[in-house]
C-alpha cells in the first residue's frame, strides 16, 4: 500500500509540475501576443477662428469674394503637434477653376494643415465666391 501510495504521489507531483509548466507557457504566449501596451498619445483640438479665404487657380483678369470672407477650422492631433501650430501655418483656400467668367459659385474649401494633425472640420466648409471682372 505504501508503494501505491508513493508512486501515486509521484504521479500527482509530475502532473502538478506538467500543469504550472502548461500555465506559465500560456501566460507567455497570450502576454507576447498582445503586445506592450502603451500609454495612449495625449491628443488636443484647438480652434483658429477668422481664418481669411483666399482664392486659387482665379484667371488674371478676374476678381473675386467669398461670403463669409473668413471661416473657423478645428484641428487635433497629438497635443505638442497641435501646440506648435500657429494660426499662419493653417489655410483656407477656395479653387475657383470653374470660374472663367463673372458669376456665384458654390466652392468647397480646400485646408491644408501642418503634418501631425489633421482638421476636423471647416465652419462653413462651403462658401459662396462672387467672380466679377475688375
Amino acid at each position: 500500500m505504501k508503494a501505491r501510495l508513493a508512486s501515486l504521489l509521484s504521479e500527482r507531483t509530475r502532473l502538478l509540475l506538467l500543469s504550472l509548466a502548461i500555465a506559465t507557457a500560456m501566460w507567455h504566449y497570450v502576454g507576447s501576443a498582445q503586445g506592450p501596451r502603451s500609454e495612449p498619445a495625449m491628443v488636443a483640438s484647438l480652434i483658429v477662428r477668422n481664418v481669411e479665404v483666399t482664392f486659387t487657380e482665379l484667371p488674371a483678369d478676374l476678381v473675386a469674394t467669398a461670403n463669409p470672407r473668413a471661416v473657423d477650422l478645428e484641428i487635433r492631433g497629438p497635443t505638442a503637434a497641435v501646440l506648435a501650430v500657429k494660426p499662419s501655418d493653417v489655410r483656407a483656400i477656395a479653387p475657383v477653376s470653374g470660374a472663367m467668367d463673372a458669376g456665384m459659385y458654390r466652392v468647397t474649401l480646400n485646408v491644408p494643415v501642418p503634418p501631425g494633425v489633421t482638421l476636423v472640420q471647416a465652419s462653413p466648409p462651403v462658401v459662396m465666391v462672387t467672380v466679377a471682372r475688375p
